[in-house]
């Protein structure tokens, strides 16, 4: 980052050494080029950021798997769990494979060269061409400090113990069938039925947490679960064996690993897990992914009252579908653009103060055409959602309105300097199948029916931001730095992002 920002100055530098007078430059300005004249801007920006605003509050972008989450996504350890408190009796067991952390850093790079003509001395129109760099750092990391469980033994090694078991228990079910142990409400009887009961709950969940297909893990041997189930099988076993004088069980144990799950095994099955639902692994962005066009724009703007202190101009762009959406294999992918068109209205006034002080607000709006967009059909919040859902949608995104003001104060001729406002509010997005085929191929897919309004919850959005900004500038060449940070977010996940832009422009006369 250090990096960026000292280019950045840099370049703004530039603009400083070649700019003979001021004209100021935050957020849109009124005026346009000259008839016949065309100005060339280059306005690279840089946005990073590696938490965001949830309806839970601000969390790191990878909070799913902060801490002890592999519940979350591991099915095996929510099987373990739930049969190991059946078997134990300790409602209040949780099984963990130890803490997890997913760091996440994303940023986009969008670097947009813009051309305006002036037809007239207050009519221009331009074109705005962005080309966005991506890239999304992804790293996973597993800490077996704190595990509980183990990786499970080969299950053939349980076989004489279940063997063994179920003889024993049926040898007493058919005592307590033939009245060895008396009439029933006898001491001995019910006592004989209380274990029976016992073993036979204790040969179902083990039973479970060893054969399960998704079952790849047992509590430790020195752990709470661990000693608990240790203890209940050798006293189920001294039981039969003394009380009963049933010898089939008497020698056998239950095995248990010693060590913990080793953290990359964790790491191993959270990448087996995603591959399984289609999803990317958690990785950084490869580099044929990085590059993308975004939405390219069109603009007609015209400048219709211009005073001495005060002006204001009125601005129409339509933004054509050529950018790149996210994949929505991947949880964390960014887009380049909506690839949907828009048509955006735009309004902006300049008043100035006392020679120096000069006040600058836009206000923009925009009316967004639907669109297509593949999707997995499940909540937001919903990370591990298999490739059954996937399916083109109709997507209606919502229209959005947004604010921007900067109040700039002239130090000098040939700098300024200024504190950056914005606002934005988007509506929410609406989501509807293509066609009734659309719905039934999901629905045959995934067992029942399903609805894609499940994907418009956290769509609209609204956030803050607050900057500053310097600015440079003279007849044909002028530059401008600023620094901005989102400051609050609601609605849906709002990234916590911080921009650094620069802006430099030339004009050149055609004729």
């Amino acid at each position: 980052m250090r990096d960026h920002a000292s280019l950045l100055l840099l370049l703004a530098a530039a603009a400083i050494a070649r700019s003979p007078a001021l004209t100021a430059q935050a957020v849109e300005r009124t005026d346009t080029p000259r008839r016949g004249a065309l100005r060339i801007t280059f306005d690279p920006r840089i946005q990073t950021w590696e938490s965001e605003y949830a309806p839970t509050g601000r969390q790191p972008l990878g909070a799913a798997f902060a801490g002890d989450s592999i519940t979350q996504w591991r099915p095996g350890v929510a099987l373990v769990q739930q049969n190991l408190r059946t078997a134990t009796g300790l409602g209040g067991y949780v099984a963990t494979l130890g803490g997890t952390l997913l760091a996440i850093r994303a940023e986009r790079r969008v670097m947009p060269v813009g051309f305006e003509y002036g037809i007239t001395p207050h009519l221009s129109l331009s074109a705005t061409v962005p080309i966005v760099r991506l890239a999304v750092r992804q790293h996973f990391r597993a800490n077996p400090a704190g595990s509980n469980l183990g990786a499970l033994p080969d299950t053939a090694s349980y076989a004489a113990f279940f063997s063994h078991l179920n003889t024993a228990l049926t040898q007493l079910s058919d005592s307590i069938t033939a009245g060895a142990y008396g009439g029933p409400g006898s001491p001995a009887y019910l006592r004989a039925q209380a274990l029976l009961a016992q073993g036979r709950t204790l040969d179902s969940a083990l039973s479970i947490a060893v054969h399960d297909s998704a079952a790849l893990f047992l509590p430790i041997a020195g752990s709470d679960a661990g000693r608990a189930l240790t203890a209940i099988v050798v006293g189920l076993r001294q039981a039969l064996a003394d009380t009963f004088n049933i010898a089939a069980f008497s020698r056998d144990s239950f095995l248990l690993p010693a060590i913990p799950v080793p953290g990359d095994t964790a790491a191993g099955l959270l990448d087996a897990r995603l591959r399984a639902l289609g999803l990317s692994p958690f990785a950084d962005t490869r580099r044929r992914l990085r590059f993308f066009p975004g939405d390219v724009e069109l603009a007609a703007k015209y400048r219709f009252l211009a005073r001495a202190n005060y002006a204001a101009a009125a601005s129409l762009l339509i933004r054509l579908p050529t950018g790149h959406q996210d994949s929505p294999n991947d949880p964390f992918d960014l887009a380049t653009g909506d690839h949907q068109t828009d048509v955006e209205g735009r309004l902006t006034g300049e008043v100035t103060l006392w020679g120096r002080l000069w006040l600058n607000l836009s206000v923009r709006g925009a009316r967004q055409l639907p669109g297509q967009r593949e999707r997995r059909i499940a909540p937001v919040t919903q990370l591990f959602v298999p490739d059954t859902t996937l399916a083109r949608l109709r997507w209606d995104p919502g229209d959005y309105v947004a604010v921007d003001a900067a109040p700039l104060f002239r130090f000098s001729r040939l700098f300024a300097a200024a504190v950056m406002f914005g606002y934005y509010t988007n509506g929410r997005d609406r989501y509807a199948f293509l066609s009734a085929g659309g719905w039934i191929a999901v629905a045959s897919r995934v067992g029942g029916p399903i609805a894609p309004a499940v994907l418009e919850a956290g769509t609209g959005i609204r956030y803050a931001r607050l900057g500053v900004a310097a600015t440079f500038s003279g007849p044909r060449l002028e530059g401008g730095f600023s620094v901005e940070r989102t400051i609050s977010g609601a609605g849906g996940p709002v990234p916590v992002a911080t921009q650094f832009r620069i802006v430099i422009r030339q004009t050149i006369l055609l004729f």
